[in-house]
């Protein structure tokens, strides 16, 4: 596999001469050259797909993907529903070995009580807002950026994606707390259905996660009550912290288990995997025996 800056994708796929493009990445920027990436891909006959993962939030742009990819690959699943496009699946995002993976911390060692990592989002402002003065007699990590000043557990500082999983392997409890912020969502305004990568990223660093739940689907992912904590409110958070103090073992029991099971179903090595078969059912490649695996080009924006 060659993984390559989307600019130069065109002449690396004209050397590589892979079967299949893979572009992964947001498809609104106009200096993104599909088309261009679209001709590099049929003068070698690659098939050429795409994997969105800002769906349904930038969804008024599909447009460009639906004129342009052999395969569609979105990462919400009600988003899949409203493509024009005959060949679109549904492949969430996932999280990584290398990059997430911690040893579990017993909890009782874990220093932080409560941990957010995230944009400051309408909703999440006002959720934090109501659950501060809870969240305040504890130690807890609040992070990202825009957070207003008002509210005392929170700080504004951005995280890297190892930092992210060093401060979820500290933290006895992890927020889970969705976006409302579309960014071209308009003409369907459709409702985001499939859990974010922070959801498989914080499971497989070990803390227990408190799942702010807008629809099902989180159910498929994780088992409720066993691999991870479904909330509504300030009351639940409270009552998760009280379950931390005093059942520990508990929380940390639900820690092990969505770490087990995101190491079991929501790694990239899956997802590649089921993005490679359905390709191969779909699109024909490989070699007709399947003794010998589709060369890949992956494009990043």
């Amino acid at each position: 596999m060659l993984a390559v800056p989307l600019d130069l994708a065109p002449a690396a796929i004209r050397v590589f001469y892979p079967d299949l493009v893979v572009a992964v990445g947001s498809i609104v920027p106009d200096a993104s050259d599909l088309r261009g990436l679209r001709r590099a891909a049929d003068s070698i006959g690659a098939e050429l797909a795409y994997w969105l993962h800002d769906d349904p939030y930038e969804f008024d742009y599909a447009f460009k993907a639906e004129l342009t990819a052999d395969i569609i690959f979105s990462n919400d699943s009600w988003a899949v529903h409203h493509y024009r496009h005959d060949n679109v699946h549904h492949l969430p995002l996932a999280a990584s070995r290398t990059r997430h993976l911690r040893d579990l911390t017993p909890l009782p060692e874990r220093e932080t009580m409560v941990f957010f990592c995230g944009v400051a989002y309408p909703n999440r402002v006002a959720l934090i807002r109501r659950a501060d003065a809870v969240l305040s007699r504890h130690p807890v990590a609040i992070l990202g950026t825009g957070w207003p000043s008002d509210i005392r557990c929170a700080t504004n500082r951005r995280l890297t994606a190892a930092e992210m999983a060093d401060h979820a392997a500290d933290a006895r409890l992890t927020l889970n707390i969705g976006r409302d912020l579309d960014i071209a969502n308009r003409r369907f305004a459709l409702p985001p259905a499939t859990p974010g990568p922070r959801t498989f990223e914080v499971a497989l660093a070990g803390s227990a996660q408190l799942f702010f739940a807008t629809g099902l689907e989180i159910c498929d992912a994780f088992e409720p009550g066993r691999e991870i904590l479904l909330v509504d409110g300030v009351a639940d958070i409270a009552r998760a912290i009280e379950q931390a103090l005093d059942d520990p073992d508990a929380i940390q029991a639900i820690a092990m288990r969505a770490q087990i099971r995101a190491l079991r179903d929501h790694t990239y090595t899956q997802r590649a995997a089921r993005m490679l078969a359905l390709c191969h059912n779909t699109a024909g490649l490989g070699l007709s025996g399947g003794s010998e695996r589709p060369r890949l080009a992956l494009a990043r924006r």
